[in-house]
């Protein structure tokens, strides 16, 4: 699937998966900065800072792919362990709830980390 915004992107999945998409998408436009860009790279809904990319995410058949980078990867790991993960990717099964207190923490620590934080 190809999409030229986030939007479109998500306009491309039905249900629950479009459901989850629109989640994961809210937490995160809710705490990056106005400045953030959303695009579309490497097929993946993306939000980066000029040059800096900030997280990206995606859709497959049974989880959702959240890229919060490797050092959020590492920081949370402990949280992260029942989850499929890579040095990248934190796998969202979607037989399971969305961890949305979770995920806004790493958004928001992956955000003060570059002292992006709008809170």
């Amino acid at each position: 699937m190809t999409a030229d915004s986030i939007s479109e992107y998500i306009e491309q999945f039905d249900g629950d998966i479009r459901q989850r998409l629109v989640t994961v998408y809210d937490l995160i436009r809710s705490a990056v900065p106005d400045a953030a860009e959303e695009s579309i790279s490497w097929r993946m809904p993306t939000f980066k800072l000029g040059t800096e990319p900030l997280f990206f995410f995606t859709a497959t058949k049974k989880h959702i792919g959240f890229y919060p980078t490797p050092d959020a990867m590492a920081h949370f790991s402990a949280q992260l362990s029942e989850y499929g993960t890579t040095d990248h990717l934190v796998q969202l099964r979607h037989s399971a709830p969305l961890p949305i207190d979770l995920l806004r923490e790493i958004i928001h620590w992956r955000l003060g980390q570059l002292q992006l934080d709008k809170d």
